[in-house]
């Protein structure tokens, strides 16, 4: 057992040398030299920046300079501090209902606008007249005062319906000044408060209108009026016409139409009376505008229709007037005003069936202004 043990123990010391010896031989038991190190990888080279440059610096200020003290705060700096919530407003509020300006419900060109204000407006007139009338001799006077004539006439007017316009004064749109010779001779004395200055004081006629306007689109327009006469200066009278306009553009308009007239006559039959206006209206701008009035009168046509004349003159009798005018609108807040002036020859020329004449010694110059108020109420239309 012991001889076993000890030749193991050999063998094993006997293979154990000659591993080594061979391992010795193959280099594994020599010492390992350092290598060198890998060749490093070049990278790209990122491209160079450029710095901002540095901000200039204000000098350091020792002394407080009173140039440079900041402005006191304004109102709505201070107010924005306080609440952020407040907001500064270039107008003030609208307080109650506000009313749109009369020129932006009626046109403020003159030739442009129908012949009834809007629905809700307000118109008030004033006029006065200065004249000279020649005197006939031998002639009976139906017509009033001879000599020098002036008067002072104050009217309004007030749409309440859409095309519907009520007033008591003497100017209507497209029929002023009117035509017709009885009982005024166009020297005015009618509208709601009238005075005759001279060559008498004394109060003039109160007339009553109605208007209505079935037909406006915006080239032609027609109208239906309705006239009454209150005598509280000579006698009553009736009116029915038909005032036209027809607008050729927006600059210029055309007024025709018909009034057929009924006066009251102490002296005899009622006075019959035809009249057919013409009158030509431009703005040579917006707010001027100019006119120009005529037309014909056939006065007195008690024979014409079969009656007896009505004794006033050897009827019937037809004239012309001509008159020249011009005026320029103005906007006053929420206002519109007309201001106006006009020369006319009442009766330039006239003529009956046997004689004619031409009078340029009766003329009229009129004076005045028409003031128009926004819409001062809305609603259903009527």
């Amino acid at each position: 057992m012991k001889r076993t043990i000890v030749a193991f123990h050999a063998a094993a010391a006997f293979g154990l040398l000659m591993t080594s010896s061979a391992l010795a031989q193959s280099g594994w038991g020599q010492p390992l030299e350092p290598k060198a190190p890998p060749a490093p990888v070049s990278e790209p080279t990122p491209a160079p920046t450029r710095e901002p440059a540095p901000k200039p610096t204000e000098p350091t200020r020792t002394e407080p300079n009173p140039d440079w003290a900041d402005a006191p705060p304004t109102e709505y700096e201070q107010q924005s501090a306080e609440n952020p919530d407040w907001v500064e407003e270039d107008e003030a509020p609208p307080v109650g209902s506000q009313r749109d300006n009369a020129s932006g419900s009626y046109d403020i060109r003159y030739a442009n606008r129908s012949l009834t204000m809007p629905r809700g407006m307000m118109r008030g007139t004033f006029d006065v007249v200065i004249g000279r009338r020649e005197e006939v001799q031998g002639m009976f006077e139906p017509f009033g005062p001879t000599g020098t004539i002036s008067t002072l006439n104050l009217g309004a007017a007030l749409t309440i319906a859409n095309d519907f316009e009520v007033g008591f004064s003497r100017y209507r749109m497209g029929s002023y000044p009117p035509v017709s010779l009885f009982p005024d001779y166009g020297f005015g004395g009618a509208g709601l408060i009238s005075m005759i200055v001279a060559p008498d004081v004394k109060f003039g006629d109160m007339p009553f209108y109605a208007r209505f306007q079935p037909l406006n689109n915006g080239v032609s327009q027609i109208a239906l009026d309705a006239v009454v006469r209150i005598p509280t200066r000579t006698e009553v009278g009736f009116l029915m016409g038909v005032p036209m306009r027809f607008v050729a553009s927006e600059h210029y308009a055309f007024d025709t139409g018909i009034d057929f007239s009924v006066d009251n006559n102490p002296n005899g039959p009622s006075v019959w009376s035809l009249t057919i206006p013409f009158g030509f209206v431009a703005n040579v701008t917006d707010q001027a505008f100019v006119k120009l009035d005529s037309g014909m009168h056939f006065f007195d046509l008690s024979q014409v229709i079969g009656t007896a004349t009505s004794g006033l003159i050897d009827g019937p009798f037809y004239f012309f007037p001509l008159g020249v005018g011009g005026g320029y609108t103005v906007e006053a807040g929420s206002t519109m005003i007309d201001v106006f002036a006009s020369f006319r020859f009442p009766t330039l020329y006239g003529f009956t069936s046997s004689a004619s004449e031409v009078n340029a010694e009766t003329w009229a110059v009129t004076i005045g202004f028409n003031i128009y108020s926004p819409i001062l109420f809305k609603g259903s239309a009527l």
